[in-house]
């Protein structure tokens, strides 16, 4: 089905159809996705229901209803914390765990193959759990060891609960991979139930106030009684999963773009030495990598960008539900009740909405003004609502809330739009270019042979997040040693 919409997508920005008794519209247009989003701040599109994973499970931010006080609650309070300026405090952290990385694919010699997938989801979990809830998991320490599964069970359980929404009735299987999906599901369970317990000790919230957990710990619902322990684990996993899973994949293939493209990888080790972060014969160590550099190194910004446009590892399109009739500025009438499908993938690949060789990995293209916009004729929208005008954005619910104008639109949303767009994507922001530039300034990277030869189809899948099907294994050579 996804292959036929793309080829449909290529011609038209609209596909209605059915899926048994559903009415189904996929967007795929930069503007008629920005007049949705304005939809959905002013409450006429709104989530729709997902089957619980366990019978009698809690809510979370993540599944509550965009129009349910609980979500404001959780979204406003817990946006605190990855504000730029908290997640700045914990940059030591990230480099940390990136250091004990290093270390570990040191350890192994230049013959070894890495993958740098394992890799990548090693480093996002024990950030998450530092940077977050004060806990170090260790999965970084050792390479070799699965420390208890731990950092892995997030991605089985992604993969048995997208299993689920395709088959409800999956929950009462008896196959292996279900049996083990739901046993995945009490550990990770249990997991959070010990973090929760471990926060919660006396002193924890007063070392650590600016925190996720702290936050959320602080919750109290709309009567003012605090949230209850199965509705504190269930906080506590979705932002686990969503700071761990899609970090780790992101990191993952941004190296996996820059193996591939030699120019690429040369003008951003050009930049890392120029900055003087690259690891040399006569700089065997570099300065340490700070929060500053961030926003200083432009092309390793663009690098980023161009990964996370070609893969964007949150590549399931959104789905909503029209709340009321809702009519497009291209005279389209979506009705009450239908599914909606956001096909940001798609726009953000499309030669239809201004991607030049669209398809291919060209970091220099964010070196444009207004790269990530469509320029569009001028047009108000009809449902009523300019896109530019006030909205609950302003009330701290959406992040990076820019949406461009009547002339444009934006084409380019990695972190999803609108009001329930990517709560964390700051952290995103402050660990993925860390890591990125301290295993560049680190190693030499160089797919396998086997690995090298697959295209990147061969080498994706889609469960749940956009991530390597079997890992993405490269020879990683220290720099300084035997230098040409």
């Amino acid at each position: 089905m996804e292959e036929e919409h793309e080829r449909l997508l290529k011609t038209s920005s609209v596909i209605r159809y059915r899926s048994y008794w559903e009415h189904r519209v996929w967007i795929g247009d930069p503007k008629l996705l920005q007049e949705l989003w304005q939809a959905e701040r002013n409450g006429l599109v709104e989530k729709p229901e997902f089957p619980p994973f366990h019978r009698g499970q809690e809510l979370n931010v993540f599944s509550e209803k965009t129009n349910h006080p609980m979500w404001r609650i959780v979204r406003k309070s817990v946006a605190q914390a990855f504000q730029a300026n908290n997640m700045r405090r914990y940059h030591d952290h990230v480099v940390a765990v990136v250091s004990r990385l290093v270390d570990g694919i040191k350890a192994k010699g230049s013959a070894a193959a890495i993958d740098v997938s394992d890799i990548s989801q090693r480093e996002s979990f024990d950030v998450i759990g530092m940077v977050g809830f004060g806990k170090d998991f260790q999965a970084s320490r050792d390479i070799d060891n699965d420390v208890g599964r731990s950092f892995r069970l997030l991605g089985s359980f992604l993969q048995e609960s997208i299993k689920r929404l395709g088959s409800p009735l999956r929950q009462f299987s008896r196959a292996t991979d279900a049996i083990e999906g739901r046993r995945d599901f009490e550990r990770l369970n249990n997991i959070m139930n010990d973090l929760v317990e471990a926060n919660e000790e006396a002193g924890w919230l007063e070392k650590n106030p600016n925190s996720i957990a702290a936050h959320i710990l602080k919750l109290q619902d709309p009567k003012g009684k605090p949230l209850s322990r199965a509705r504190l684990i269930q906080e506590y996993f979705i932002f686990f999963l969503a700071g761990s899973e899609t970090t780790g994949h992101t990191i993952a293939w941004t190296l996996y773009f820059l193996a591939k493209n030699p120019k690429s990888m040369a003008r951003l080790v050009a930049e890392l030495d120029a900055a003087g972060l690259l690891v040399t014969d006569q700089r065997p160590r570099p300065r340490t990598f700070t929060y500053a550099d961030i926003s200083k190194l432009r092309f390793l910004d663009c690098v980023i960008r161009e990964a996370m446009r070609l893969q964007p590892v949150a590549a399931l399109p959104n789905l909503r539900v029209a709340v009321q009739d809702i009519r497009l500025s291209n005279g389209m009438v979506i009705p009450a009740g239908a599914n909606i499908e956001f096909a940001n993938y798609l726009v953000m690949r499309s030669a239809a909405w201004g991607w030049e060789d669209g398809t291919s990995f060209i970091p220099e293209r964010w070196e444009e003004a207004d790269a990530e916009y469509h320029h569009i004729k001028e047009s108000a929208s009809s449902n009523g609502h300019k896109a530019d005008e006030p909205s609950i954005a302003q009330d701290d619910l959406e992040i990076d809330a820019a949406q461009g104008g009547h002339d444009k639109a934006r084409r380019y949303n990695p972190f999803g739009g609108g009001v329930r767009n990517c709560l964390g994507q700051q952290l995103a922001r402050m660990n993925v270019p860390t890591a990125v530039a301290m295993f560049v300034s680190n190693f030499h990277l160089k797919l396998t042979p086997e690995d090298a030869s697959k295209s990147l189809e061969e080498l994706e899948t889609l469960r749940g997040t956009l991530q390597p099907v079997s890992g993405i294994h490269m020879h990683c050579t220290e720099r300084g040693k035997h230098e040409e």
